[in-house]
């Protein structure tokens, strides 16, 4: 596994791990008991249930989390699980962030099997501004909450001027304008944090074990970009690479 890759991996396992920070022993550590208030998820200590053990396996095409929990007390404990995912951060134009599905609600293919049986779990988007809730905003605007679809920044484009002066002045979205050949246009590009929190009721049985699984397939990311034939770059740029590379015109003009 190469460097870039162990980093995106351990990004991805340690961003699932925040909610260990929010409950103690013995509270669910990444799966965690949680109550649905109308400010949305909030996360429970259960007194009752504890997690056992914590298996992760991690490769480029599929994280796996496997966790064993029991039940001390004497009665069923019914509660509501929740995994939160990792936070999906716009903050620029230049923004690039590679998802393994088209799939808006479950971009990376989020599943779980809890006790033996497949788990329709709901699903709860958040979108922060500099720490602002913005959501119900975003949703009456109709602006979709994933950033990294070009629906969004489509989305963006088609608001009124008031709706974009709006939005600019929270800093929820910045200009983003660029010239093809064809003259200046100018865009808006989104600018917020996703968060994503997958939740279900799960019930305990008294003085037994059960296996909560899940597995989703990972946000590892590629490009294909060319320096060289970008109208971006600039001459002190392009002299930089010339004398770095021995690059001559005829290189320069096949690569553009």
């Amino acid at each position: 596994m190469s460097a870039c890759l162990r980093r995106l991996a351990i990004s991805a396992a340690f961003a699932c791990s925040v909610s260990a920070a929010l409950a103690s022993a013995p509270a669910f550590a990444n799966d965690s008991t949680a109550e649905l208030t109308t400010g949305g998820l909030v996360f429970a200590k259960s007194p009752s249930v504890e997690m056992r053990s914590e298996d992760l396996f991690v490769s480029e095409k599929e994280i796996r989390v496997r966790y064993r929990f029991f039940n001390a007390a004497s009665e069923d404990v019914t509660a509501t699980v929740a995994f939160p995912m990792p936070d999906v951060v716009f903050d620029g134009p230049d923004t690039g962030i590679a998802v393994p599905t088209q799939n808006a609600e479950n971009f990376l293919d989020f599943q779980s099997i809890a006790d033996g049986k497949p788990v329709t779990a709901g699903l709860e988007q958040k979108i922060l501004v500099k720490g602002v809730d913005r959501t119900a905003q975003f949703k009456t605007l109709g602006v979709p909450l994933t950033a990294q679809f070009h629906e969004a920044a489509e989305a963006l484009d088609g608001l009124s001027p008031e709706h974009q002066a709006e939005l600019r002045a929270l800093e929820a979205a910045i200009p983003d304008d660029y010239d093809v050949g064809k003259g200046m246009e100018h865009h808006l590009a989104p600018s917020w944090t996703l968060k994503s929190t997958y939740f279900w009721t799960q019930t305990f049985p008294a003085g037994r074990e059960i296996v909560i699984e899940h597995h989703y397939r990972p946000s590892i990311g590629e490009t294909s970009g060319n320096m060289l034939g970008s109208t971006y770059l600039q001459r002190e740029e392009f002299e930089r690479y010339r004398a770095t590379y021995c690059i001559d015109a005829d290189f320069f003009k096949a690569a553009k």
